[in-house]
């Protein structure tokens, strides 16, 4: 999801890679779920989708029912996590306003003890914070982005760790490829009515190429390539 604010403006305005030490250490992140009950818009891509679907057993369908909602991001529907009402625990950091009570968003995920069920398993995004991800011409690097852990201890710590992601150049050419497919996307519908017909094909074959579809499947990464290819194809971007 792409942020109003300027690189400048969220981060400590230095480039990092997957190897660089980083100062965002949280102490494991005890007595604190601030970043679950922000309210932020936690967008889905399939490799996350995939990681639920394979650890809880439920299908996108079964997800969509319960704990996804779709959304409009960017001008393309794409998967969210659905946040619900929750109440602060009493650790709370935050202030109430006004003396008026506040009914935080949370993730559907977060545990009534006030830690991640799905932690083994979340989301891309989540395992990024508070670092964030700055694109220039289909590629990236990691920011730190600044005011925004509450809990951060400053440590230490080498990014490919934080992330915890087995085979870490694999999955960092995936969202390449995944971020510049939906670009390609995006500048198909560019110009076009929201309720446009073509916006809407888009969308629906999107949603069903990389998330209704069936991913129980061993290779993640290769299926992912085929199905992004064939994609390309369809939209007009490949022979």
């Amino acid at each position: 999801m792409w942020r109003e604010e300027t690189v400048e403006e969220l981060s400590d305005g230095k480039r990092y890679t997957a190897n660089d030490l980083v100062k965002i250490g949280t102490d494991g992140c005890r007595g604190c779920s601030d970043c679950c009950r922000m309210g932020p818009v936690i967008v889905l891509d399939p490799l996350d989708v995939f990681e639920l679907n394979r650890f809880l057993g439920q299908s996108f369908e079964d997800l969509l029912n319960e704990t996804i909602e779709l959304k409009v991001v960017d001008g393309l529907i794409l998967p969210v996590l659905k946040l619900v009402p929750g109440r602060e625990p009493e650790h709370a950091s935050c202030a109430e306003t006004a003396g008026e009570e506040t009914a935080p968003m949370i993730c559907p995920y977060l545990g009534p003890d006030g830690r991640c069920t799905i932690h083994e398993f979340r989301p891309g995004i989540c395992r990024l914070y508070p670092l964030g991800r700055s694109w220039e011409n289909d590629d990236f690097y990691y920011i730190l982005q600044v005011n925004e852990c509450t809990h951060c201890t400053g440590s230490k710590i080498r990014i490919k760790k934080w992330l915890g992601i087995p085979d870490l150049s694999a999955y960092e050419q995936y969202c390449r490829d995944w971020h510049s497919l939906l670009g390609a996307a995006r500048r198909l519908v560019e110009g076009t009515e929201p309720e446009s017909r073509l916006r809407s094909q888009v969308c629906v074959f999107l949603l069903k190429q990389f998330f209704l579809s069936d991913w129980n499947v061993e290779d993640f990464y290769a299926v992912f390539a085929a199905r992004r290819s064939e994609a390309l194809r369809h939209l007009g971007y490949a022979p």
